[in-house]
C-alpha cells in the first residue's frame, strides 16, 4: 500500500501534515469516518518529527476536521472542511498561519483545560485592586476595538488573561499561564478571529468572566472562561 504521508524535507512545519491530510480528504482518499494512521506511523512515513505531527493533529482537531477518540484512534469527521470551522477562505487563511506556528495549537488546548480552573480560583482570591485593574483593561480594549487597533487589542487580550492568573495570588500559576500565553501567541490568531467576527465578542466574554469573579462565583467564572476559549474551535460564542 502506498504511504499516505510521503517523506518530506522539512521536519519543523506542522502545516505540511495539515495540508496533506486536507488534500487527501479533498481527493477522496480519506472520507468521513476513516481512521488515520497513528502518530508514529505518520512520523515513519513522512520523516517529520513527532512533535510537529502532534501539533498538526491538534490544529486539525481544533478545526473540527478530525476527532481523536482515546483508546481507539483518530478519525475524519463528518464536518471535515466545511463544518463548524467555516468557509474555505477562512480555512485557507488558517493554513497559511500554520506555516510559522510552533506549539500554538497544543498551547491553546492546554489553555482551555487550565484557564477555567484559574478563573475559578481567581473568583475566590482576587483582591479589589486586581479587579479594578481588569476593569480598566476592559475599557482600554473597547477603545482599541473602536479604533480597530488589532495589535493593541490583542496585547490587552493577553494581558487580561494573565491578570486573571495573577488574581489567584499564586506565582506558580501566574508563571504557567504566562508561558502558555506566549506559546499560544494571541497574535497568530488575529486573522482567524477577524474572519469569524470574534473580535467583537471578545470583550463580552471578558466581561462575563470578570463579572463572575466580582460575584465571587467560581463555577460561573470557570464556565465563562471555558466558553470564551471554546470560541476558537466553534467559531462563535
Amino acid at each position: 500500500m502506498e504511504a499516505l504521508f510521503p517523506k518530506q524535507d522539512s521536519t519543523k512545519k506542522p502545516a505540511i501534515v495539515v495540508k496533506r491530510i486536507i488534500s487527501l480528504i479533498e481527493q477522496g482518499e480519506l472520507k468521513p469516518g476513516d481512521k488515520l494512521p497513528n502518530e508514529m506511523e505518520i512520523v515513519r512515513q513522512s520523516e517529520i518529527s513527532r512533535t510537529s505531527v502532534r501539533e498538526a493533529l491538534s490544529a486539525l482537531e481544533l478545526m473540527r476536521i478530525i476527532v481523536r477518540v482515546p483508546g481507539e484512534g483518530t478519525y475524519v469527521t463528518e464536518e471535515a472542511l466545511f463544518g463548524t470551522f467555516g468557509p474555505k477562505r477562512i480555512l485557507e487563511n488558517f493554513l497559511e498561519d500554520t506555516e510559522s506556528v510552533n506549539g500554538s495549537f497544543e498551547a491553546l488546548e492546554a489553555r482551555m483545560m487550565f484557564e477555567s480552573s484559574v478563573a475559578a480560583m481567581a473568583a475566590r482570591r482576587a483582591e479589589p485592586e486586581q479587579i479594578e485593574k481588569m476593569e480598566e483593561m476592559l475599557i482600554d480594549s473597547e477603545k482599541a476595538l473602536a479604533e480597530h487597533d488589532v495589535k493593541l487589542f490583542l496585547d490587552i487580550d493577553a494581558a487580561f488573561h494573565l491578570s486573571i492568573a495573577e488574581a489567584t495570588n499564586n506565582d506558580v500559576i501566574a508563571s504557567i499561564n504566562k508561558s502558555l500565553l506566549e506559546k499560544a501567541d494571541v497574535h497568530m490568531w488575529h486573522r482567524y478571529k477577524e474572519d469569524l467576527g470574534l473580535l467583537e465578542t471578545t470583550v463580552e466574554g471578558h466581561k462575563k468572566i470578570l463579572s463572575a469573579i466580582k460575584e465571587r462565583d467560581p463555577k460561573k467564572a470557570s464556565y465563562f472562561s471555558e466558553q470564551h476559549l471554546s470560541r476558537y474551535v466553534k467559531g462563535g460564542n
